[in-house]
């Protein structure tokens, strides 16, 4: 383990954990495998491994302090989550059997199921402050994982709350990003072309750091058209094309759009006479 490595810092991740007596297991011992995994998993899914590495490196007051907390919030609270079903079972002779003893009595289920969706919860917090964050650095947006939050208009995991997902939020928004990729790539074929719309997007995960307001404008608009087709309201296809109205007419806010293909589509053809024609319009 390279993040979560003494008893006293996993601790401080996960309240409510009695005092470990002499002689037992402590706490980090009993979630080492899960903390390896749970690592790896953040390394595979959020964080390449250089960043995590120079992240896990780092000391409290560094400037990589902003990344740690929430990454080690990530890791414990999954760690956690996926140790629970197994911590109160041990293997006897006989078969498993629930650790307890005369103090301690075991918790309903119902119990330890609201302790799980509680550690889901504050993981998927901790996901939603960690790309936040992330998406300030150059590096992590041209790796893999980060290209991953930046293939759609919504990056984040606070689409789920725009749209009134409370639970799950991790597992909702890996759904939700697999239709809004079909939802915009239909959008740009059809009104605001691949270039363009990858401009969009590059505009959002940067927190709108290079658009202007003529581009903050229209990334609203069609943010607000993505929610609605989520929820399957269907949007008049009069709303794109008065954005791709403003598009036309702003040729030097948008030349990605001007000199794609689908700018062919909203050229007018202009006819022309010729001697050899057979008729004239006039």
């Amino acid at each position: 383990m390279k993040l979560i490595t003494t008893d006293e810092q996993l601790r401080l991740l996960i309240p409510n954990v009695l005092a470990t007596v002499e002689g037992e297991p402590t706490l980090i011992e009993k979630l080492y495998p899960y903390l390896e995994t749970a690592e790896q998993w953040a390394i595979d899914t959020f964080v390449p491994e250089a960043i995590f590495n120079e992240i896990a490196e780092s000391d409290s007051s560094g400037p990589n302090e902003r990344f740690r907390f929430p990454l080690e919030k990530l890791v414990a609270c999954h760690a956690y989550m996926t140790a629970i079903p197994s911590l109160d079972l041990v293997l006897t002779p006989n078969g498993f059997g629930i650790v307890s003893n005369q103090n301690v009595v075991p918790a309903s289920r119902e119990r330890v199921d609201a302790l799980i969706t509680s550690l889901e919860s504050q993981r998927d917090a901790a996901i939603e402050a960690l790309i936040i964050r992330l998406s300030s650095r150059d590096d992590w947006r041209q790796s893999t994982q980060g290209q991953y939050f930046a293939a759609t208009m919504f990056p984040s995991l606070s689409l789920c709350r725009r749209l009134a997902i409370r639970e799950h939020i991790w597992d909702s928004y890996q759904q939700l990003r697999e239709r809004l990729i079909k939802i915009e790539n239909v959008l740009a074929d059809t009104y605001f072309s691949q270039p363009q719309m990858q401009i969009f997007r590059s505009q959002v995960i940067t927190q709108g750091s290079t658009a202007s307001n003529l581009e903050s404008q229209i990334i609203r608009s069609l943010q607000s058209y993505e929610l609605q087709l989520l929820t399957d309201i269907q949007v008049h296809p009069q709303c794109y094309y008065d954005l791709v109205t403003i598009i036309r007419e702003h040729s030097a806010e948008f030349p990605a759009w001007h000199t794609s293909p689908v700018a062919a589509l909203y050229t007018p053809k202009v006819f022309q006479n010729k001697k050899k024609s057979s008729a004239y319009w006039f």
